[in-house]
């Protein structure tokens, strides 16, 4: 996004350190090691017998995994975002095969699960893994939520994304809680400042299906496609 005055950049930067600060925070401890890795095994993150109440080295690879996917920073550490975004994922399958969506992925999800994979003609193992989730209409990634809204933008996905993803990379990482700290663009698209993503949804500073709407509208407004606006970019290190 393009840069603007001193002024207006300190203002966004003020804007956005008070947007990260009301963050939604677990009222309470965060989840235990072992309800952890039944959230991680029930969307296929780690091995079922990974749960052993013991935060090692296959629990860290799955947690950063798990954020990798989903535009964290991937440290391997369950802290508060990484739990935000594990609940949010987990209540995506619960709502999707009609169990409670509490974003704790017990026996009921499983069973549940199991019941629709067995119904839509699924191996049937009562995981939500890549199979599943594409199958119901999840996004497992960051990336893929960017994909998946191609079509109704108008782009197709093996002549467009690559763009998209140059764009992404070099502006935020693909990183949700990306932050200029000159500026105070924020999030995947860098909007600035970071509540023109508030446009899309009241969820912005959190949600990457949000900031993706936004920032996908923002391309097709004032460059027509993600190409146009990649080359802009090189051009001027801005979009």
């Amino acid at each position: 996004m393009k840069r603007t005055s001193a002024l207006r950049g300190l203002a966004a930067a003020a804007l956005a350190f008070v947007a990260l600060a009301l963050l939604p925070a677990p009222a309470q401890a965060l989840d235990s090691t072992t309800w952890l890795q039944r959230n991680l095994v029930g969307i296929g993150y780690l091995a079922g017998g990974g749960v052993d109440g013991t935060y090692g080295p296959n629990t860290t690879a799955a947690v950063r995994s798990f954020q990798h996917d989903n535009g964290l920073d991937e440290d391997g550490v369950y802290g508060g975002r990484t739990e935000l975004a594990l609940h949010n994922k987990v209540a995506e399958v619960q709502r999707a095969v009609g169990s409670g969506a509490d974003g704790a992925y017990g026996s009921g999800t499983t069973d549940a699960v199991t019941t629709w994979q067995r119904a839509h003609s699924l191996s049937y193992d009562g995981i939500a893994g890549p199979a599943t989730m594409n199958a119901l209409g999840i996004a497992r990634t960051v990336q893929i939520t960017a994909q998946w809204k191609f079509g109704s933008h108008g782009w197709s996905v093996s002549g467009q994304f690559g763009c998209l993803d140059q764009i992404y990379i070099h502006e935020s990482g693909w990183k949700v809680y990306a932050t200029n700290p000159s500026s105070g663009a924020y999030g995947i698209p860098q909007a600035l400042p970071g509540d023109k993503l508030a446009a899309a949804g009241s969820d912005w500073q959190t949600n990457p299906n949000t900031q993706l709407s936004w920032g996908l509208d923002y391309i097709k407004g004032r460059y027509g496609d993600p190409c146009s606006a990649w080359s802009f970019w090189q051009s001027h290190n801005w979009y």
